[in-house]
This record gives structure tokens, C-alpha cells and sequence, in this order.
């Protein structure tokens, strides 16, 4: 028998549990390699550093992206696409380097914030580690 009411009360669990865990978290072997194996320990917090989101400040204060490296570590890739993707540096705001596929991207998410936000960590091969917090107009290098 159809009961609308218990129709009505699964969809909304399933859109609360959407929204609230909007990045599902998969394994993946070699996720984030060569990169990521080039980074030894832990990185540099960042002392201050401003969230913008479409042009507003959502977040001014310490950042610190280790769980971040952890996760990639650990090969747990977000569902967005370019978590993990090859990030082709087209502005040239970090230094140049003739290999095309010599950084990596990947989200960087904080609890509160929303997924997948302006937050990413640019890793290169050498084992630089890059933060930026307005969706690649300036970066801070953490390590």
C-alpha cells in the first residue's frame, strides 16, 4: 500500500542526507600520484588568509590544509571533478614549468562551507604545496 506520508518523509531524508554530505569520499589507489608522493610530512599553517566566494568574504583566519593532504594520502578522492585533476596553471600564478602535467588539483573543504567552494590546494611534483582560497586569483605556498 502507498502511504504518501512515509513517501514524503524518505525523500526529505534523502535530501537532508545530500545536503549534508555533499562529497562523497571514494578510494582510489594512486590518487593524487606523482604528486602527492612528493610530499614529505606535514605542511605549513597558514597564519591568515580571507575565503572569497563569488566576491564575498565568507571566512578570514587560520588555514590549515593537512587534512587535506591526508585525505589525498590516503587516496580518498571527492566526487567533484577536478579533484584530483591536472591543474594547468594557464594564468601562470605559480611558477611555470614546461611539463603540462606538473600540478595537481584538488578541493579543499572545510565543515560549513559549500562544496566544492573556492578552497583548493595545488600540489606540484617537486613536492610544492599551494593554497588558494578565491578559486585561483592568489596563492599561498605552503610548503
Amino acid at each position: 500500500m502507498f502511504n504518501l506520508k512515509s513517501t514524503k518523509a524518505f525523500v526529505a531524508g534523502v535530501i537532508a542526507l545530500a545536503i549534508a554530505i555533499p562529497a562523497l569520499v571514494m578510494a582510489q589507489a594512486g590518487f593524487g600520484q606523482p604528486q602527492i608522493g612528493s610530499v614529505v610530512g606535514r605542511v605549513n599553517v597558514l597564519p591568515s588568509v580571507r575565503v572569497v566566494d563569488f566576491g564575498r568574504v565568507i571566512y578570514t583566519g587560520r588555514m590549515d590544509v593537512n587534512p587535506t593532504i591526508d585525505r589525498i594520502r590516503a587516496g580518498r578522492k571527492l566526487s567533484h571533478n577536478n579533484d584530483g585533476s591536472i591543474f594547468s596553471n594557464f594564468q601562470r600564478r605559480l611558477p611555470v614549468s614546461t611539463d603540462s602535467q606538473y600540478y595537481r588539483e584538488f578541493v579543499h573543504q572545510m565543515n560549513g562551507f559549500p562544496f566544492p567552494g573556492p578552497q583548493r590546494v595545488v600540489i606540484g611534483k617537486r613536492g610544492e604545496v599551494f593554497y588558494t582560497g578565491d578559486h585561483y586569483s592568489t596563492f599561498f605556498r605552503v610548503r
